[in-house]
């Protein structure tokens, strides 16, 4: 591998480090350096979680920073106090009120700012330590599957390490062992007990300190991990139980608190605005205010919990070489000369429309692609078409959303037909390979096989090896085609079983049994989680069906009552158009709402819930247009 993909790589599982590097006074630094030579039990906790989270900061440097940014915001804080102070001190009419708020809120907030700083490693080690427990099981597999192969150790750490879009957290803590051995000279030994010292998991580091044992001993590195793979993979069904059992709660928790409860609060506060209460300001913060940011903190407690179930593309994590340069030839002096900014851009442009035009596969592959003509074709249609708000929303999830969605849906289905037929490719593979033919012959072989949508790119790998291409690249090319974490793994442990012998085939059958497992686990949890998709469909019907009835029956009867003189005093009669408004608007994001956790519930990914959302806010549309009419 090139220096420069080494590079860029390690680049990728390094992101973390690069955050905590931020300029911290020296002399705070050293006022807490002698603080902490003279008590470090005080700073254990601390230190602790700095190490767990792998942030390349010493505890008197992160104290320095701790206090040194608390103070540099502490006159924004003040300002923001002199400014609520001053709308205090004229409500109350006492103007020193003003100067004491201002203090107070300027002390209150540095001191939370240095709390929140001081507590962010302890949290992002808690949110490590979950990520480590989530791909763990799948790394031992991969781990089985090299040392089937006959790889060493610290070749397998460091491949684990170098695969961090696939082993995520978890290749992060191999690369803490392989960066002891390499840079810090430590005996792997040493390097793996430092580590599980340090991590945030305890069942990892239970993992690592068997497997110091049985290198020690001695012992069958594969029967051990062989062992380790299908407790962890038990372990994991448990967890998908608890998780889906989860899961109910949290969706009837959202049917009560954001579809129930604002239904419930909207006909209270109607009928209150008839008997003269003045709840329409009520109605707007419940409407435009509760439900959208109780809705974003549903998808993000969503989001936290299913991180694992979601269909994550690798993509090419291999940085393209570029040298935007002309050797210039005018007469004047020899060299290369760089071209302008503007001509950069036109060129980056002009080269983008034209892979764009010569590969139309490429929405397929890259989704986001469709936004470049999307978003022009919306913006050009807003200068000719005069549309209220709510029909310039739905236009744009017409116009440039449903695009998007509909691509990525067809990705998505891709990408799951090819997956379905991963194991029985390896399988097939490993059969052909036991019975003495090499890898390159098996694929020429499976090549002419019935493998469904896999066929296909079974058949581009043998053309690449037939145009001369290496194993190795053909392998990576169809990873980098395909994008899926479950052909990533597979392609990770077959290059690196290669690399080690000649006969893959233990390899093979293992990289087989963890893809099988890890699909069977995802359509369980995926069949079981449409249950809830029909539920939020269901929810927003009798949500919808509520508010049409409401606005077409309850509110207009009361509008057309003759209500005598004496009463209308105590009688208001309502807007029909302004209710109207809000019920639309209600529906709207309600719908746009419930069809993006839809989409989390039923695929664990937030962008399939896109079609949902799509589909929800045009039923809103047209019944609030065509029926209610609005």
């Amino acid at each position: 591998m090139k220096l420069w993909q080494k590079i860029w790589q390690r680049s990728e599982a390094d992101v973390y480090v690069k955050s905590f590097d931020v300029y911290a006074p020296k002399f705070l630094v050293r006022y807490f350096r002698k603080r902490y030579k003279l008590d470090k039990n005080r700073y254990h906790e601390l230190e602790k979680n700095l190490r767990s989270c792998r942030f390349p900061v010493t505890v008197p440097k992160y104290l320095a920073i701790a206090t040194f940014y608390p103070l540099l915001l502490s006159p924004a804080f003040f300002l923001m106090g002199y400014g609520i102070g001053i709308l205090i001190a004229s409500y109350f009419g006492f103007e020193a009120l003003q100067w004491i708020v201002a203090v107070l809120m300027a002390a209150v907030l540095t001191i939370l700012t240095r709390f929140l700083i001081l507590v962010y490693p302890k949290l992002y080690a808690s949110h490590r330590r979950r990520q480590i427990e989530v791909v763990f099981p799948h790394v031992v597999n991969m781990m089985l599957g090299m040392s089937k192969g006959g790889i060493p150790v610290l070749e397998m750490c460091r491949v684990i390490a170098e695969e961090v879009s696939v082993t995520g957290e978890v290749g992060k803590e191999f690369a803490a062992i392989v960066n002891g051995v390499e840079m810090f000279h430590k005996d792997l030994i040493s390097a793996m007990r430092y580590v599980a010292s340090t991590t945030p998991s305890q069942r990892f580091a239970d993992f690592l300190e068997d497997f110091v044992s049985v290198i020690e001993g001695s012992g069958k590195l594969s029967e051990f991990l062989d062992f380790k793979s299908k407790h962890l993979m038990d372990e994991r069904e448990k967890y998908q139980d608890l998780f889906l059992n989860s899961l109910g709660i949290l969706a009837e928790i959202y049917v009560a608190a954001l579809v129930v409860a604002p239904l419930f609060m909207l006909i209270i506060l109607v009928v209150m605005g008839m008997l003269g209460n003045a709840t329409m300001q009520f109605m707007k913060l419940l409407i435009y205010l509760y439900m959208p940011l109780g809705g974003l903190a549903f998808i993000w407690l969503l989001s936290s919990m299913m991180g694992e179930q979601e269909i994550k593309w690798t993509g090419e994590r291999i940085r393209k070489s570029r040298l935007i340069a002309r050797v210039s030839d005018n007469g004047r002096k020899p060299g290369f000369t760089y071209p302008s900014p503007l001509k950069r851009f036109s060129l980056r442009i002009s080269k983008s429309l034209k892979a764009l035009i010569g590969d139309l596969g490429i929405f397929v592959y890259k989704p986001e692609y469709s936004f470049y003509f999307t978003l022009p074709a919306f913006a050009i249609l807003l200068l000719f078409l005069r549309l209220n708000l709510e029909t310039i929303f739905i236009l744009f999830l017409i116009v440039t959303v449903a695009p998007y969605a509909v691509l990525v849906e067809v990705r998505n289905r891709r990408i799951r037909k090819i997956e379905e037929y991963i194991p029985d490719f390896l399988k097939q593979l490993a059969s052909l390979n036991e019975s003495g033919l090499n890898i390159v012959s098996a694929i020429r072989i499976l090549s002419a096989s019935n493998l469904g949508v896999l066929t296909s790119e079974i058949i581009k790998i043998r053309k690449d090896l037939e145009w001369g291409m290496l194993l190795s690249d053909a392998l990576k090319r169809f990873e980098r085609r395909v994008g899926s974490m479950v052909v990533t793994k597979v392609t990770s442990i077959l290059l690196r079983a290669m690399e080690a012998a000649g006969t893959v085939k233990d390899a093979l059958f293992t990289a087989a049994t963890d893809a099988q497992l890890y699909l069977e686990l995802r359509n369980r949890v995926r069949n079981e989680m449409f249950v809830y998709i029909v539920v939020i469909y269901m929810t927003f019907g009798v949500f919808l069906f509520t508010i049409f009835v409401l606005s077409k029956n309850f509110v207009e009867i009361f509008s057309n009552m003759n209500v005598p003189s004496t009463v209308h005093t105590q009688f208001q009669i309502p807007d029909i158009e302004a209710l109207s408004k809000l019920f639309y608007h209600t529906s709207l994001i309600n719908g746009t709402v419930s069809g993006l956790i839809a989409g989390l519930m039923g695929e664990g990914e937030l962008r399939a819930g896109l079609k949902h959302a799509l589909l929800l806010a045009i039923v809103t549309f047209f019944v609030f247009n065509f029926l209610v009419g609005v």
